[in-house]
């Protein structure tokens, strides 16, 4: 037996197990930067807690250090995405300082929906804030399709498809609006009142009364503002 391999394999561990302790240790402390943010932002989701500039500003940089610590982590990029296009939720398409956030908030989005393809909110985010840019592209339809097709069972995931598909009704191809009636459809049989709620806002309702004429709660709904 040759008696150098064990040396050889000794030293070719060593490198391997300070990769796998930086590695770790790498992972530890972006979790004492993430764990902290990753519940805020959930507070402010549930709409627990208010968020205000500086707060705004001081998540994203705990994210950003976690992601420099962890880049392949897709829940530290979709959170640090959130982070740059929460502060402008409810800013209208078209201002210049919430496209500027909302382009990071994309490429951070795509990173993580690159690491993790499977995850329909993340693909649903993408959509959201590509119609937020007033992007409607291959990138945009992309994640539309992803969306639907990986949250069929999310409620709000299809509540969002849902909306975001009725508001930009004429940005869909015409053959493609079917699909989108389809989508409501089977929000109906899931969650009828919240999606009427939102086809209502969309003044679509008269044409889905007409459509699911046959449906209890549709006609319920559809009495009770007399159309």
């Amino acid at each position: 037996m040759n008696k150098t391999l064990p040396k050889v394999f000794v030293l070719f561990l060593i490198p391997v197990s300070l990769s796998l302790i930086y590695v770790a240790a790498s992972w530890g402390l972006a979790d004492i930067y993430y764990r902290p943010a990753l519940n805020e932002i959930r507070s402010w989701i549930s709409g627990k807690t208010q968020i205000d500039g500086e707060s705004w500003d001081r998540l994203r940089l705990n994210l950003t250090k976690a992601q420099q610590l962890d880049p392949t982590n897709p829940y530290i990029h979709e959170n640090l995405a959130i982070a740059y296009e929460g502060q402008f939720s409810k800013v209208a398409p078209g201002d210049i300082k919430a496209e500027a956030d909302r382009e990071k908030a994309l490429a951070h989005y795509l990173t993580s929906v690159s690491l993790r393809p499977t995850w329909p909110y993340a693909w649903n985010n993408i959509m959201v804030v590509k119609f937020r840019l007033d992007e409607f592209d291959e990138e945009f339809f992309t994640a539309f399709y992803n969306s639907e097709r990986l949250g069929t069972w999310e409620p709000y995931v299809q509540r969002m498809l849902v909306d975001v598909g009725l508001m930009n009704w004429l940005e869909f191809p015409a053959i493609e609006r079917n699909y989108i009636l389809e989508i409501v459809s089977r929000s109906l049989q899931k969650q009828p009142e919240k999606t009427l709620e939102i086809v209502n806002k969309n003044g679509l309702l008269d044409v889905i009364c007409l459509l699911n004429k046959d449906d209890e709660n549709v006609n319920k709904y559809c009495k009770k503002y007399k159309i």
